[in-house]
């Protein structure tokens, strides 16, 4: 491919037919539009230090620009000062353009034409110039000497920041980036760094210029200037462009990836063939250098590795696992052995890399990933021979195994079982748990017989010494053979007569299945114990199930262990009730027994009351209450009479026989003056209560007036409940009926007032209708009575009323 030539200066002859800035010549078949360009990046002002009468030597000295323009008709220009044109006028200066005939740039890279003897700066008799043909000789800026510029410059560690300044400037259309430095020589030297390193595509769409007077006026992606150019290089210059003042080391902010920092420490000459390695590996969409950055890796890789560390081998693991199935088989295998045989390669690139052979199908490189992999996390988490072997669990669990996942190829699977049969018998308690826990993640199950001996040997022995931490029942929970070397040791210890109450209270009893422990008598009941404490439920069902498991009489420690403060009433009613017969004369539950009956009773607790009435009646059945104290079995006796006593009462009230039912409730009453029990005269205050509120009117004043108060008392406490329950009528009813009776006697008279009391407490503020409900209510037992009520409701009852919102009137 050949290349166009055109000379652009301030001559006397040339295209124009006349003098002054011209082309001096072209080669024929240049388009006008490309002239027309040439001419617009051709200008020239030299430094401002160059001043008005300079000598040839400083003429010669000023700054060559050299510049390039890519697109569908790329143009590479050399542009110099040459002083005073034909007529002696100063400022002239000469361009030389190439333009490639076919429109697309081949050979060397623009920034290589920096100083190559084929640019000229003189012109010519004629008009037409010769094609230059290809390939282009390069000057002297080759991959070696900017190595060699690189490995002397001082703001070389600036070079990662200037790359991802230009790949923003080409491929977002940022601000330019402007290179300050000493002359253009040095502009020339960064341009050729950045144009080596980039990845090609990006560097083939690069504009630059290694010179320009005022960059402030310059469309180039990268813009050469010098001391002497129109340019300060203030905060406003930082912020105006990515600027690199390469002359005090000062550079503006620019974001650098991972890339970007490889690129400048493997230098020129390296990335060379590593572009081109990758471009053997790309997908075909980076554009990027973050798109860029595994394949990248992957190339140097290929190449030696050089500049590889533990972050850029993430990068090509993860990408191996998601390009592995479009890759060349080989080509992945010989990436792979790179990765395998890097310093740098860690149990997680090897996750990444058994992924990507997963994809491509690589069973091989699967297998040997994966074995190694089992190899490095094994020797993670096993410590040097006895560094945990006499240490305390809790003590020696840290570090933290690490994170893998389930193992694919069947023959690492088999190493891996064959590797952990092994470390297991070789491992104290911390490394154990360590080693189980990664197996879990492999998802492999190492030999049964190994496991049990860690149980028996090493898990064991450190339950029953100390306190581990909780990863050490999760393990026996989840390994049955472990486990069952755990109980064997167990066993063993209770044999020998130690307490291992204390080794299932801190978490073993949720580790262990019931069923393993009933051949196991004393791990069993050390378990039931700990599971009834933890569920208070539980523990009238684990005192039968370990008396059926000794198959002898009840133990009084067994029994305290269980309930350190006794039984409830309830609990008593459920032991007596599920024991066999033949425990149910043992001498051990008469001073439990005799607890309960001397407990005393909580003031509102009608539930507690009615068990107790029906442990008193379970008692009697029993011959158990012979051997109970005489004082116990009094309380028996008393309270089996209570309860026939308020049977009758019952049977009197649904007969309608007052004359009964005042002869039970006054037996009732009799029981309260004789009984010195707390708990009897409890019940009965309560029971008595109860029975008074719903008790015949007729009776009740004279009853209330001639019973004790506190009986008086409870049963104006309990209509006054009543009264916000829900037979708050018909008890209103009653009470006001018993009021109305109270009042024709004279003795009585106190009754009627405390009724009144409790009743004005609740009806003054009920509603009309319910008032209307208790008058009703009334007036079924005597119009007499219904009228005294209405009379009474309105002298002391106001009814709440609910008033609806009356509808705004439209006039």
């Amino acid at each position: 491919m050949d290349f166009h030539q055109l000379y652009y200066t301030s001559c006397r002859s040339g295209l124009s037919g006349y003098a002054g800035y011209q082309f001096n010549a072209v080669t024929p078949g240049v388009a006008p539009e490309v002239m027309s360009e040439v001419e617009a990046l051709s200008s020239y002002e030299p430094p401002s230090t160059l001043g008005h009468s300079p000598t040839p030597e400083q003429i010669a000295g000023c700054p060559v620009n050299l510049c390039f323009v890519p697109g569908p008709r790329p143009i590479a220009a050399n542009v110099v000062f040459t002083g005073t044109d034909y007529s002696g006028r100063f400022g002239n200066y000469f361009a030389h353009a190439l333009v490639p005939e076919a429109g697309s740039w081949q050979g060397p890279l623009p920034i290589e034409l920096w100083r190559a003897a084929l640019w000229t700066r003189e012109t010519v008799d004629g008009t037409e110039l010769p094609p230059v043909p290809s390939p282009l000789p390069a000057g002297p800026l080759g991959r070696d000497a900017v190595d060699d510029f690189l490995d002397r410059a001082p703001g070389r560690s600036l070079l990662p920041a200037l790359l991802s300044a230009v790949e923003r400037a080409v491929l977002d259309e940022e601000r330019s980036v402007v290179i300050y430095a000493a002359d253009a020589d040095e502009v020339a030297r960064w341009i050729a760094a950045v144009s080596f390193l980039l990845p090609p595509p990006v560097a083939a769409r690069m504009s630059f210029a290694t010179y320009q007077f005022r960059p402030s006026y310059s469309r180039y992606h990268v813009i050469g200037t010098q001391p002497g150019a129109e340019i300060v290089a203030d905060e406003r210059s930082f912020q105006a462009f990515y600027l690199f003042d390469f002359t005090t080391g000062r550079a503006s902010e620019a974001e650098v990836g991972p890339l970007p920092v490889l690129l400048a420490a493997a230098g020129t000459v390296a990335a060379g063939p590593l572009w081109r390695r990758a471009a053997a590996l790309a997908a075909g969409g980076e554009v990027r250098l973050a798109d860029w950055y595994a394949v990248a890796v992957a190339a140097a890789l290929l190449d030696g590795g050089v500049g590889v560390g533990p972050e850029e081998l993430d990068a090509v693991c993860a990408w191996m696992a998601e390009h592995g199935p479009r890759l060349d088989g080989g080509m992945l295998a010989t990436i792979a052995a790179a990765v395998l045989g890097h310093d740098a390669v860690s149990a997680a690139h090897l996750t990444g890399l058994a992924d990507a052979a997963a994809e491509g199908g690589q069973a091989e490189l699967l297998a040997q990933t994966e074995e190694l992999l089992v190899t490095r996390q094994v020797a993670e988490v096993v410590r040097p021979e006895g560094t945990d072997s006499h240490a305390g669990v809790a003590a020696e669990v840290p570090p933290a195994v690490p994170v893998s996942r389930r193992l694919r190829s069947q023959k690492a699977r088999e190493f891996a079982a064959d590797r952990y049969t092994r470390a297991l018998a070789e491992a104290g308690p911390a490394t154990v748990l360590r080693l189980l826990r990664l197996a879990v993640a492999h998802d492999i199950r190492p030999d049964a017989r190994a496991l049990r001996e860690c149980g028996l040997r090493t898990i064991g022995p450190e339950l029953v010494r100390q306190r581990p931490e909780p990863a050490t029942y999760e393990a026996v929970q989840r390994w049955p053979d472990l486990r069952s070397g755990v109980l064997a040791c167990l066993d063993h210890a209770a044999a020998e007569g130690r307490s291992l109450r204390e080794v299932f209270e801190l978490g073993l009893d949720t580790a262990i299945p019931e069923e393993e422990l009933l051949a196991r008598p004393a791990l069993r009941e050390a378990a039931l114990l700990v599971r009834a404490r933890r569920q208070p439920e539980r523990r009238v069902d684990t005192a039968l199930a370990l008396l059926s498991g000794r198959g002898r009489s009840l133990d009084e420690t067994v029994l305290r262990e269980l309930w350190p403060g006794g039984w409830s009433v309830s609990e008593a009613m459920a032991m007596l009730r599920r024991l066999p017969s033949s425990a149910l004369g043992d001498p051990v539950l008469v001073a439990w027994v005799t607890a309960v009956l001397d407990r005393p009773l909580p003031d509102g607790d009608r539930q507690g009351m009615d068990s107790y009435a029906a442990l008193c009646g379970l008692l009697a059945r029993l011959p158990l209450t012979g051997t109970l104290p005489a004082g116990s079995r009094d309380r028996v006796a008393e309270m089996v009479r209570i309860h026939e006593t308020e049977r009758r009462i019952v049977d009197a009230a649904r007969q309608g026989d007052d004359k009964k039912w005042r002869a039970a409730i006054q037996t009732l009453l009799a029981f309260h003056a004789a009984t010195k029990t707390p708990a009897v005269r409890t019940y009965l205050r309560t029971h008595l209560a109860e029975q008074l509120v719903s008790g015949p009117h007729e009776r009740l004043p004279t009853l209330i007036a001639h019973a004790p108060p506190e009986i008086a008392q409870a049963y104006l406490d309990d209509l006054d409940r009543q009264l916000g329950g829900e037979q708050a009528g018909a008890t209103a009813a009653t009470a006001f009926a018993t009021l109305y009776t109270a009042l024709a006697h004279r003795d009585t008279v106190h009754v009627a007032d405390a009724l009144q009391d409790v009743l004005l407490t609740h009806l003054s503020e009920w509603r009309k209708r319910d008032l209307n409900d208790v008058e009703h209510e009334l007036r079924g037992h005597s119009n007499r009575m219904a009228d005294e009520f209405r009379r009474w409701r309105l002298a002391h009852c106001r009814p709440r009323r609910r008033w609806l919102p009356s509808w705004p009137s439209h006039s």
